[in-house]
């Protein structure tokens, strides 16, 4: 058997040195990182890299809403905000160890695409990684891939 079961901890699953922003990158900065990566949301974290926030492709569409005189905002004052006006203080995060069976669970109930990956340093939450639900599905199929071929049931990979 190559692969662990499904009580794999997070750490063996997640990306490592996820890729981030800071809270002083612009929303046209954002948006080329969206394109470029194909991302649903960046960490936001500072020098340090202590997770200071979330940003997702939902709070820049949230910029191009109509006030109520229903004008929609410049396009130039939007490419110039900055990522601390929208972010989302309040993060779900993980810990290395945490079990990913726990982690899918939590997920499909808070249904989030991914979930950030920290370790208390100084009582500070640094990001460590980040976590994608295909990340958790690989790991799963390769864990009943594995149990399938050992009990005889199964014959080849489905892929």
């Amino acid at each position: 058997m190559n692969h662990a079961p499904p009580t794999t901890p997070v750490h063996e699953v997640m990306t490592q040195a996820p890729i981030s922003v800071t809270p002083d990158t612009t929303v046209g900065e954002l948006l080329a990182l969206f394109d470029r990566h194909d991302f649903s949301a960046f960490p936001v974290t500072d020098r340090e890299g202590v997770l200071r926030g979330i940003v997702a492709k939902l709070d820049v569409l949230r910029l191009f809403r109509p006030d109520e005189r229903f004008r929609i905002p410049e396009f130039a004052t939007i490419a110039s905000t900055s990522v601390r006006d929208m972010m989302r203080p309040g993060v779900i995060t993980l810990e290395p160890g945490d079990s990913i069976v726990g982690v899918g669970d939590l997920m499909v109930e808070t249904r989030l695409r991914s979930l950030p990956v920290v370790e208390r340093r100084s009582g500070l939450p640094v990001l460590v990684g980040i976590v994608s639900q295909g990340d958790l599905l690989r790991r799963l199929r390769f864990a009943i891939v594995d149990e399938l071929q050992a009990s005889g049931r199964g014959s080849h990979e489905t892929g």
